[in-house]
């Protein structure tokens, strides 16, 4: 279903892919046959969505003119533009009856037509179903690299994705920071409070740190109870006041079952890049910073080069 969000009309996309029109006075579409069969062989070659919106974009220009496309899903936080924006648009909501598959904008300098909007909704019918199997298909890319308890980037996304942030780093003599998290004494909470608690405050956490990082940054899940997160343009100050929001974020939270009340802690180290480093290198120093932080007492944050007089912490007693 094509619905247009600038009107009360509804087109939908019926089994024999022809738009049936709901109201006496809707314009029907005027578009070629060629054109139609064309534009739609060409959806099929992709499952790639900025490929697909590409191909829909640059086709549809035979029979309607049109200086600019977005597309927003905000579930898949998605944004794709295309061309220009300009000062008048037509917006449209792709839907079948089971898939919201997102919002497209159309942008033109003049005003759509009424009979240029039918022929826009006529071509939308052939992008819904490329554009559901592309959605499933981004779906099933995210899942593969990402957490399935957590919702955290897992070990394979991270590999991939801190080579590639060292690299880009290095080349445009950007600052780049990692943390190195892990939650204290999480066995005893398995073992106290049961596996379903240790669940749920590894989701939370994970929750926690998310809420405390920028957008720009990213929080895998390092296997048991340890996360690692990469901080971009952040220097080892900056990564510091990061780690120690997120250590007193965690500290706050409160869990609690018919086994009674539980506070969770966490131990941090933070390491800034080298410009020697590499990812073996750079989490090395990070997972070392850990360990001290963990050496002197947990709940607190260390840096890859503190010796005692610039640690960032709060004294607590060990847990």
């Amino acid at each position: 279903m094509v619905s247009p969000l600038h009107s009360n009309g509804r087109a939908e996309l019926q089994d024999d892919k022809v738009v049936t029109s709901f109201g006496d006075l809707a314009t029907k579409p005027d578009i070629r046959p060629e054109l139609l069969l064309r534009l739609s062989g060409k959806l099929q070659t992709t499952l790639e969505l900025s490929q697909l919106l590409e191909i829909f974009f640059n086709e549809i220009q035979q029979a309607v003119l049109v200086d600019g496309l977005s597309f927003t899903h905000n579930g898949h936080n998605l944004l794709l533009s295309y061309g220009r924006n300009s000062v008048h648009s037509a917006n449209y909501r792709l839907q079948t009856r089971q898939d919201y598959m997102g919002d497209l904008t159309f942008h033109r300098s003049t005003r759509f037509r009424e009979h240029e909007l039918a022929n826009l909704e006529g071509l939308l019918t052939t992008l819904v179903y490329p554009m559901r199997n592309a959605l499933r298909y981004h779906e099933a890319l995210a899942a593969a690299f990402r957490d399935p308890l957590t919702g955290a980037g897992n070990r394979v996304a991270l590999d991939k994705t801190l080579s590639r942030e060292i690299e880009l780093a290095k080349r445009h003599g950007q600052e780049l920071s990692v943390l190195m998290l892990d939650l204290d004494h999480f066995k005893l909470i398995n073992d106290e409070f049961g596996h379903s608690m240790g669940d749920k405050v590894l989701q939370e956490s994970a929750r926690c740190m998310t809420d405390c990082i920028r957008q720009t940054d990213m929080c895998f899940r390092y296997g048991g109870e340890e996360f690692l997160i990469l901080l971009s343009n952040a220097e080892s100050a900056g990564a510091l006041r990061i780690a120690e929001r997120i250590r007193q974020s965690i500290a706050r939270m409160d869990f609690s079952n018919d086994k009674g009340q539980l506070q969770v802690t966490t131990s941090i180290g933070c390491a800034t890049m080298h410009l020697d480093d590499n990812v073996e290198s750079l989490v090395q120093r990070a997972d070392e910073a850990l360990y001290l932080a963990k050496r002197r007492g947990r709940d607190r944050v260390v840096c890859d080069t503190d010796e005692g007089e610039t640690e960032m912490l709060q004294q607590t007693e060990v847990r």
